[in-house]
C-alpha cells in the first residue's frame, strides 16, 4: 500500500486483452482490475478489427498481473510464458 491507502498499479491483479496474429506472434495490452472495462475494451476491439483487411486470428481477456502488461512487448511476441487463459476470458 501507498501513503493513500491504495496498491500501486503494478500490483494489482486484473484483465488485459490478447490479440493473436496469423504468423504466431501475440499482443498483451489494456489492462484493468475491473471486468467491465475489460468487457467493453474487448468488445470495441472485436468490432474494430472485424471489417479490416488484415484481422488477428482472435482477440479474448486474460487474467493477468499488471506487472506482466507493463512490462510485455507492444507487438510481435513470440514468448510462449506470456498470459494466455482464454477459456476463463473469452466471451
Amino acid at each position: 500500500m501507498d501513503d493513500a491507502g491504495t496498491a500501486p498499479q503494478v500490483h494489482l491483479w486484473g484483465y488485459a486483452l490478447r490479440r493473436e496474429w496469423p504468423d504466431g506472434t501475440h499482443d498483451l495490452f489494456g489492462f484493468t482490475p475491473r471486468a467491465d472495462v475489460a468487457l467493453r475494451r474487448l468488445d470495441r476491439d472485436r468490432s474494430y478489427w472485424r471489417t479490416g483487411p488484415v484481422r488477428p486470428t482472435a482477440v479474448y481477456l486474460v487474467p493477468v498481473h499488471a506487472a506482466d502488461v507493463t512490462t510485455h512487448p507492444v507487438r510481435d511476441c513470440r514468448r510462449p510464458s506470456c498470459p494466455d487463459a482464454p477459456q476463463r476470458g473469452q466471451r
